[in-house]
């Protein structure tokens, strides 16, 4: 028996109920540095580190004496060199009557330590990353916002000098150039916000929302250019239903998906901002006559940068391709949903769904 157990590749003791082993293999021997002779004898506890030593008395033998066995316990052994051991632990408890009636089978956990200490550090250097990313984009960001800021209001008083004065080549440069600028700084915060929704930055302040008064701010705010682009954008009925979400963050995502359907519905194309309720749930819907989805790429839209892969050729439909992916991941974090339905060349309905407060 003796040499079967010397020859087993991992450690392997037995002690009696008052901690006293009484035998130890060679492998064990190997781990903490000491003979079997050395061993033989000795209180368990002296072969651990002293955290150890409180989670055996408290944890390990009282556990082995109600449930007969454990399982995977994870101790670190102090060896003869005073260096820590990590170790893992299956132990059984048997009727004998050697008296020493607690077996533990004993494996060396040193690469895994090694394992988790280096998934640690890891994480903690992916978090300050993380961090430092943050504020970058945080700092690019702003210092986009400050000059794009002076060129739009540059334009405004350009616009308002010329007012009744330009030629209709002056009106549509400026027109062009307050255009580009409004898109930059939509990306900029774009960039922004989903760095730190991907970092869990994010916060959301939920409350109840009447739901009609963001939909009229919505709707107003996207009207002009839908009538620019010679699009009809109509309402449905009005609605008194109040919502569990963030205001803001709410509106952000009506006003993308609004957007997104001008930009990317033609000239006499039809668009229609409507609601429905469901038990639990009201569905805000935006329906448009535009180019629509294929099939195979609907998962594809909610994932950052597709719109720009697919589009660099497009300099009217370009962009990151971030203002989905953020408006599902905002629509859920209130907990709601976004999904959309599209038949190409027919048009889509995106559907964000989003809680009743009285529900």
């Amino acid at each position: 028996m003796d040499i079967i157990l010397d020859n087993l590749p991992c450690g392997y003791l037995e002690f009696n109920d008052e901690g006293i082993l009484g035998r130890v293999n060679n492998r064990f021997c190997e781990m903490v540095g000491y003979s079997q002779d050395e061993l033989i004898n000795q209180h368990i506890e002296s072969i651990f580190t002293p955290g150890s030593g409180v989670f055996y008395q408290t944890h390990l033998f009282p556990m082995l004496k109600m449930e007969n066995r454990v399982d995977e316990i994870f101790l670190t052994l102090l060896s003869k060199e005073k260096e820590q051991i990590p170790v893992l632990i299956n132990a059984e408890r048997t009727t004998e009557n050697s008296g020493f009636n607690n077996r533990c089978i004993v494996v060396w956990m040193q690469r895994r330590s090694e394992f988790e200490d280096r998934i640690l550090y890891d994480k903690k250097k992916a978090e300050k990353t993380s961090d430092e990313r943050e504020e970058f984009l945080s700092m690019m960001s702003h210092e986009l916002r400050t000059p794009l800021s002076v060129i739009l209001l540059t334009v405004d008083l350009l616009s308002d000098e010329i007012n009744g004065k330009g030629n209709s080549d002056q009106y549509k440069y400026l027109g062009l150039i307050k255009n580009a600028s409004k898109n930059l700084a939509r990306l900029a915060d774009d960039i922004l916000n989903f760095a730190k929704l991907e970092t869990g930055h994010f916060t959301i302040n939920k409350e109840i929302v009447l739901l009609e008064e963001i939909l009229v701010k919505s709707y107003m705010m996207v009207m002009h250019d839908a009538e620019s682009k010679g699009l009809k954008l109509t309402r449905g009925d009005k609605t008194d239903l109040r919502v569990w979400a963030d205001a803001d963050r709410l509106q952000q995502v009506i006003m993308n998906l609004l957007k997104n359907a001008i930009k990317f519905t033609d000239h006499g194309g039809k668009i229609e901002l409507f609601t429905e309720k469901t038990p639990k749930f009201v569905k805000v819907c935006i329906k448009d006559t535009g180019i629509g989805i294929p099939s195979g790429k609907i998962d594809q839209i909610f994932q950052p940068f597709i719109q720009m892969k697919q589009n660099l050729s497009d300099s009217n439909k370009g962009g990151f391709g971030l203002g989905l992916p953020i408006s599902k991941k905002l629509a859920r974090m209130m907990g709601g949903d976004l999904t959309v339905s599209s038949t190409p060349g027919e048009g889509s309905v995106f559907t964000l769904q989003i809680p009743l407060a009285d529900s």
